[in-house]
């Protein structure tokens, strides 16, 4: 990453779990945007496990509101929120529409939209208060969602909020989970909160979803590398087109004594098509799954068009805060189709 974009706003950030709990707080303060409720925080460090993508916030326009209140799918919005899926996503009409509420106490959390693929899932609540609701909350409430009511096994999550008008707040949440197709073609979500934006109580929404049809393209390459000194042994195990996203799958081999106390090094990827086309920064999300950083996972957005290839650049960031490519670990991963 250059060092121009270095220097652009922080909307996404994703650290290992092993990191996370010491980098928390330093990143809230990074991240610069509207407050991001400590109750979403929390969920996704017992949810997702892993990784948390901190989303910027403050994006909507009174034209975005008002669409949000007059047609029957608000997909729009993730483009608002940045993900990588959201054009295809607009332009598709993936979302499905929901509208299960629950309301008392003078709350009403609405599962909005959700979409699925076996690899990502997607879901936009919208809360409303008849006294108003605020992201300033004095005391933070917790939300978690579930899938067959158990914690999601997630390798990179997020949430996003903005609240539209003092009435009324939009939260996105997005999955990428450890494994693809973990839980099948259908599965049941829910969704839990405890005390929310000042109005005390519990809600509880819970919906059936069925994976999205399009086809998923899988390759399972085995293209490897490693640093000069042997020390790491990188594997692109697999890759997957799937309709919310391009993911990639990569095995890292290190020495076992280096999970203790952190000491493994999580590199940081650009990912170039046959195309030209450069994937980093915002348009490429990074996981770990449970295993350590021995299970890598990429988040692409969707392609079109398979490429012929994809050219893979690990790399860390220095003393200064900028990121520079390992040259020794780059990898061209051939797609034959």
């Amino acid at each position: 990453m250059s060092k121009e974009n270095n220097n652009e706003p922080i909307d996404r950030i994703d650290i290992p779990l092993q990191q996370l709990l010491m980098r928390e707080q330093a990143a809230i303060s990074a991240a610069k945007r509207k407050k991001l409720n400590i109750r979403i925080i929390k969920t996704l460090l017992v949810a997702c496990g892993l990784c948390i993508a901190l989303l910027g916030s403050g994006f909507f326009s009174p034209a975005i509101a008002t669409a949000l209140a007059n047609v029957p799918y608000i997909g729009a919005i993730y483009a608002e929120f940045g993900d990588i899926a959201a054009k295809k996503i607009e332009q598709n009409h993936l979302m499905t529409k929901i509208g299960n509420k629950d309301t008392h106490a003078g709350l009403t959390m609405a599962v909005e939209e959700a979409v699925y693929d076996g690899n990502r899932l997607l879901v936009t609540v919208a809360y409303t208060g008849q006294n108003g609701v605020s992201l300033e909350e004095e005391v933070a409430g917790m939300s978690e969602l579930t899938i067959n009511g158990e914690p999601i096994d997630v390798a990179i999550g997020s949430v996003g909020q903005d609240d539209i008008d003092k009435n009324t707040i939009i939260e996105h949440h997005e999955f990428t989970l450890s494994n693809a197709d973990i839980y099948g073609d259908k599965i049941e979500v829910a969704l839990d909160g405890r005390d929310l934006f000042g109005y005390k109580g519990n809600w509880h929404v819970d919906f059936t979803l069925e994976k999205l049809k399009e086809e998923v393209i899988t390759f399972h390459p085995n293209v490897k590398s490693s640093t000069n000194d042997g020390l790491y042994k990188l594997n692109v195990a697999q890759v997957s087109f799937t309709p919310l996203s391009t993911r990639i799958d990569v095995l890292v081999d290190y020495p076992r004594e280096l999970d203790k106390n952190d000491k493994w090094t999580f590199f940081e990827y650009e990912v170039t098509d046959s195309e030209g086309e450069l994937y980093n920064g915002a348009n490429i999300q990074m996981g770990a799954t449970k295993d350590y950083g021995h299970h890598i996972i990429l988040a692409l957005p969707p392609m079109k068009k398979i490429p012929k290839s994809l050219t893979l650049k690990p790399g860390k960031r220095n003393e200064q805060g900028y990121w520079e490519e390992i040259k020794e670990l780059e990898m061209v991963v051939p797609l034959e189709h």
